[in-house]
């Protein structure tokens, strides 16, 4: 079974013919807890709730359209997680950063995101 990290990021780049999104909302929902939290450099304070995040990465996704994301790699411990992912757009890798996850049930139920790999000493 896919990992939730895995599955959350891979709904990121889904191009839905639809204005909904519905196979996006979809595929974020059901990794997702409905409580989670999320917040990266770019969102203005934490987002809270999975309908606020799921906004946020459909916004992502219209306003870069082809473009995606994808785990590099998970190490994961104690319900906790920590993913390194590439965000892709036109073939090339714009950005790498890191994500660290809490996860309960096999939902996503806190994720913290950093740009770049911490290596800007």
């Amino acid at each position: 079974m896919p990992h939730p990290l895995d599955q959350f990021f891979a709904a990121w780049g889904r191009d839905d013919a639809d204005a909904q999104g519905a196979a996006q909302r979809a595929a974020l929902s059901a990794v997702l807890s409905p409580s989670c939290t999320y917040v990266d450099p770019n969102t203005p304070a934490p987002l809270a709730g999975a309908e606020a995040v799921i906004d946020y990465v459909s916004m992502f996704s219209t306003q870069m359209p082809g473009a995606a994301a994808r785990v590099v790699t998970i190490d994961e411990h104690h319900g906790f997680a920590r993913a390194t992912v590439e965000f892709i757009n036109n073939g090339a890798v714009m950005m790498r950063g890191q994500y660290f996850a809490e996860l309960e049930g096999g939902t996503v139920s806190r994720l913290v995101g950093f740009t770049g790999m911490g290596d800007n000493l």
